[in-house]
């Protein structure tokens, strides 16, 4: 069994990471739009590799643990495991997987497939199940202790995991309809662009130069045009900066960074306004719950459980047709009176702790 200083550490350890990862997601993107080179995006794209198996390591053991002891739906719904499970396992086999493999085979294992491959597609999936890992500002929110009262904090807690939940959800399945129904378009675009660029070579070679986005055009294996040096390609393009296409015997490398650019930015707006909801639930909602609901309640049943507490509810008279202050009033108008009066009337009579002389008399 572990002991509750050990558990204490895992807990920190694990929130340092959950940190650490949203600093990681936020930086792999800004890097996108900043366009750092691929050496650095390479780090931060297996630094997110290794940050999703060690939260999938870290689900699988909470599993284990809440199955051995026979509570697993309390640690998937009470506990939240639910954003355990969604920002681990689905983003290592949907994102930073598939990226850490295609970075460690050099792009190969994408860009060597035959006929019409639409990297995009890849490219799109990725960065929709990456929205997923924006969850995890949630386990913090968790950790930080808004009021004094659980209730406050449990019920602060909720509002801001369905606020979140739900806009995170909107993000992920828009995301996906919209996918679903361009990639057709995207598919004959791609094929469009193809056929222009490879009847404009067969015109005239030098033609190809017109269109900003081709990279390189290959004839039977062997590079007839090329945009840069290969230098440039090894330091500024990762796996998913092109699009590869095959055509006959062509094959056709496009620019796909202006497109992963915009993606990026989206995603950093995103992560900015996650954050900003967050921020907005603690720092303001929070208050108006402990003003109008919890403040209230501790001062009446304090009020109720303590001989010596007294304190009367202040009333806001904004909000003083709510059934809360409408039972404070009773509280403080008949409650509180009643309490003084019962106090004095237990409370001995003054003249009767006098001592006199006869009385010290008689106690000889």
């Amino acid at each position: 069994m572990m002991d509750k200083k050990n558990f204490s550490i895992i807990e920190n350890i694990v929130l340092a990471a959950i940190f650490l990862v949203l600093i990681q997601t936020f930086i792999e993107d800004f890097a996108v739009v900043a366009g750092w080179s691929w050496s650095i995006r390479r780090i931060l794209v297996l630094t997110g590799f290794c940050f999703d198996i060690f939260f999938t390591i870290e689900f699988l053991t909470r599993t284990y643990r809440a199955i051995s002891r026979g509570n697993l739906r309390e640690y998937l719904v009470t506990r939240r495991g639910w954003i355990d499970l969604l920002a681990s396992i689905p983003l290592l086999l949907l994102s930073s997987g598939p990226a850490a493999i295609a970075v460690l085979m050099g792009g190969g294992a994408i860009t060597g497939a035959a006929g019409i491959l639409n990297v995009l597609k890849v490219v799109k999936a990725v960065r929709i199940a990456r929205i997923l890992r924006l969850l995890r500002v949630l386990k913090i929110f968790k950790q930080i202790k808004n009021t004094d009262s659980v209730m406050a904090q449990r019920h602060i807690s909720k509002i801001t995991t369905i606020g979140v939940s739900v806009f995170v959800g909107i993000l992920l399945f828009a995301s996906i309809f919209i996918q679903m129904l361009s990639l057709p378009t995207e598919s004959r675009e791609n094929e469009k662009v193809v056929t222009d660029v490879m009847l404009a070579y067969e015109k005239s070679p030098a033609a190809v130069q017109t269109y900003s986005n081709l990279l390189i055009v290959k004839e039977a294996g062997e590079t007839v045009f090329t945009r840069y040096e290969n230098d440039y390609y090894d330091t500024a393009f990762g796996f998913n900066d092109y699009l590869y296409a095959e055509y006959l015997d062509y094959e056709f490398f496009f620019d796909l960074r202006g497109i992963e650019k915009v993606q990026s930015m989206n995603n950093l707006l995103f992560f900015l306004i996650i954050l900003s909801l967050v921020l907005a639930y603690t720092l303001f909602y929070s208050p108006h719950f402990a003003i109008t609901i919890s403040d209230p309640i501790h001062v009446m049943r304090r009020g109720l459980e303590e001989q010596s507490y007294n304190f009367e509810v202040k009333i806001n008279p904004e909000f003083e047709e709510d059934d809360i202050f409408r039972l404070a009033e009773n509280y403080n108008d008949i409650y509180l009176p009643l309490k003084d009066r019962s106090q004095a009337e237990d409370e001995p009579d003054a003249d009767s702790l006098e001592l006199k002389m006869d009385d010290i008399k008689n106690m000889f």
